[in-house]
């Protein structure tokens, strides 16, 4: 018998714990922008565009793709110093040729990074969507 008084008597003491709110309110949290991205899809430029897959940290850098963008519009792996608020293209997807003349990517590292990163022994590995020696479909950048 004691032992169920003390089994209620410790479940109320859970109950009220949970339903006190906290002492102090949570602070407000801030939005900041660490980059903006300078082009649209198929277009050329310095840094990439479309960074749909998501960050990996290591450290205090963050590093992603662009699905598109970059020196040849085909996408860019990116590094992130939030607290230097610097950002660096550390790699631009090449395009060398379109084997059909207008779709079919050909070259030899891939295009459109589309998805996360993963980093191993200091190394950066990931995946594209498009390109390679074989060719795939992409979309032409005019």
């Amino acid at each position: 018998m004691k032992n169920h008084i003390k089994n209620r008597f410790l479940l109320l003491a859970l109950i009220a714990g949970i339903a006190l709110p906290p002492a102090h309110p949570a602070a407000a949290q801030t939005f900041t922008t660490l980059h903006s991205f300078t082009a649209l899809s198929g277009i050329t430029n310095s840094d990439g565009a479309f960074p749909d897959a998501g960050l990996i940290l290591s450290g205090n850098t963050l590093y992603g793709t662009a699905n598109n963008g970059g020196i040849s519009g085909q996408g860019a792996v990116f590094a992130i110093i939030p607290g230097e608020m610097s950002f660096t293209n550390l790699y631009d997807f090449t395009m060398t040729a379109y084997a059909d003349g207008e779709t079919e990517i050909v070259n030899s590292d891939g295009a459109g990074p589309n998805g996360g990163l993963i980093l191993s022994g200091g190394t950066l590995y990931g995946t594209a969507s498009g390109g390679g020696t074989n060719g795939s479909i992409g979309i032409p950048s005019e």
